[in-house]
């Protein structure tokens, strides 16, 4: 993730591929003869980015009143159920309040944070609202700059985590009391309310990992002071400079002098890279003892899914020859994508039958029409006259109407190479939309064993995303056109996917992939006997 966007990436801005309508932009792709990365493209993409003379305008307080209106509108035009987690009054509610605080024209940077709490009040994080880089790169132009530290929250308070190398007056483990006139807890409290809250602790997490431009957006303007207290207790106030994009690739994330928090890895052998996918043989931990495998899986994008096919044949079949005694995957960091990813994993290790959400309801708008056209790459939107060939349920709908899928539990068929031994799946407050809909599916049925921390996902959300241009500041927000029920098809269970085994973590130490090590000896002896 850039410091730019919402964890992971362009994550939330790939969910839209789930289900239905890829299987229409597949289909059409078969026309072609091409792939579906040739077809298809990120929705987001077909809408150019702001201007320089865009960014500047300055735009009078009732032009900005219709664009929050707009916002509304369009929640409620293109979701089944816009209100799933809040009420329509709160929102009405807050939407008049954010119009208060528009007493005088703005420019784009200013009316920022007030479209991010707007989307952020529905408590969906696929509303998440960004940084547009446009925006940011305008802003670095005209010589501002970012915090030179990042911080987590740590209860109502933020503790710095790491330190761009050019500012030396802070350090990691620093906790921060004030910002220039601002206390810490109101700077914390003003950056929550700019993240989406399907849980609390995803809230905050996002908080920590967009740190340096959710309070670029909150107005936090450089050079400022910044008071702290050290981790002895002493207090201390430094004049900060700030720094550019890009210092996260410099930071250092321990105190000078101190020792490293993260112990080196032992040596792990590649057996396929693939990159963004790995697949590793981690040394084994007891002499003469089969290895346990292990395939990093960090993203779920859609154009990646011929490649992730190829991947887990050599992965599979090199990890059958080496004679692993299990295999862990971990999407502990996978922000989602197509669903249909986890599907192809499962197919090579598991034969029990299972459903990835128990009922989606897609509502057809103007906006979700127009999403098959933004999401296929210009050269072939004239194929898209043929969309009701492929969809001729979703075709036949008005717009404002909805369309049910309710998904049976079903097994799939086997795909060869496949894995007999014993699975593992690592997950974890990273793991979301698409890559949390494979959580759910492994829990509810004991597909894998799941190990590690909730997810940052919720099954029962909104997802589908598209991008929405507002009318008068051109800010690109997301709506979402479908509404997902978890695998369970308990739709009063609003929380995470819970790991079978849920591991504390350790400063140091990987923890949950030490408990997937041990867990995976256990199953391997017990099918033994």
């Amino acid at each position: 993730m850039s410091n730019r966007t919402p964890r992971c990436g362009r994550l939330d801005l790939q969910a839209w591929r789930v289900f239905p309508a890829l299987a229409a932009t597949a289909a059409l792709a078969l026309i072609t003869g091409c792939s579906r990365s040739t077809f298809m493209q990120d929705p987001y993409e077909a809408i150019p980015r702001a201007t320089p003379e865009q960014i500047a305008q300055v735009h009078e307080p009732a032009a900005l009143h219709a664009d929050l209106d707009a916002i509304v509108a369009l929640h409620e035009r293109t979701n089944p159920n816009p209100y799933l987690r809040v009420s329509k009054d709160s929102i009405r509610a807050l939407a008049e309040t954010l119009k208060v605080s528009i007493d005088r024209p703005m420019t784009r940077r200013e009316f920022l944070p007030i479209v991010m709490e707007l989307q952020a009040g529905y408590r969906s994080d696929h509303y998440t609202q960004g940084v547009p880089p446009e925006d940011l790169d305008a802003a670095l132009a005209r010589g501002e700059r970012l915090l030179p530290f990042r911080a987590e929250p740590k209860e109502n308070g933020l503790l710095v985590i790491a330190v761009a190398e050019s500012e030396r007056g802070i350090e990691p483990g620093d906790t921060i009391v004030r910002i220039g006139s601002v206390s810490a807890s109101d700077h914390l409290a003003r950056l929550r309310a700019l993240v989406p809250a399907e849980t609390v602790r995803y809230r905050d997490t996002q908080v920590g990992d967009r740190y340096r431009t959710l309070a670029w957006a909150a107005g936090i303007t450089l050079p400022t002071s910044v008071e702290l207290i050290r981790p002895d207790g002493s207090q201390r106030t430094v004049m900060v400079e700030g720094a550019g994009d890009g210092v996260r690739k410099t930071e250092r994330t321990t105190a000078d002098g101190a020792p490293a928090t993260k112990l080196a890895a032992p040596r792990r052998e590649v057996l396929v890279e693939s990159p963004p996918f790995r697949a590793l043989l981690l040394p084994s931990e007891v002499p003469a003892a089969a290895p346990i495998a292990l395939i990093e899986f960090p993203t779920m994008s859609g154009p990646l899914g011929s490649q992730w096919d190829k991947f887990l044949d050599q992965a599979i079949t090199a990890i059958k020859q080496r004679g692993a005694a299990g295999l862990i995957v971990d999407i502990r960091a996978n922000g989602g994508g197509n669903s249909d990813l986890g599907d192809a994993l499962l197919a090579r290790v598991n034969d029990r039958p299972y459903r990835m959400a128990s009922r989606i309801v897609w509502r057809k708008s103007a906006e979700s029409d127009e999403l098959f056209r933004m999401g296929t790459k210009p050269m072939w939107r004239s194929l898209m006259f043929a969309l009701p060939l492929f969809l001729p349920d979703y075709s036949a709908l008005k717009h404002g109407e909805n369309l049910t899928y309710e998904t049976q539990v079903a097994a799939r068929p086997r795909v060869e190479p496949s894995f007999d031994g014993p699975v593992s799946l690592l997950i974890g407050e990273h793991t979301f939309s698409s890559a949390m809909l494979l959580a759910d599916a492994a829990r509810t049925y004991d597909l894998m064993l799941t190990i590690g921390q909730p997810t940052g996902g919720v099954p029962n959300a909104l997802g589908e995303i598209g991008p929405f241009e507002l009318p008068n500041s051109r800010i690109v927000v997301s709506f979402s056109q479908k509404m997902f029920i978890r695998a369970s098809g308990d739709e009063s269970d609003l929380g995470p996917v819970r790991p079978h085994i849920e591991v504390m973590p350790i400063a140091g130490r990987d923890t949950t992939l030490e408990r997937a090590i041990v867990e995976i000896r256990r199953m391997a002896a017990e099918r033994k006997q």
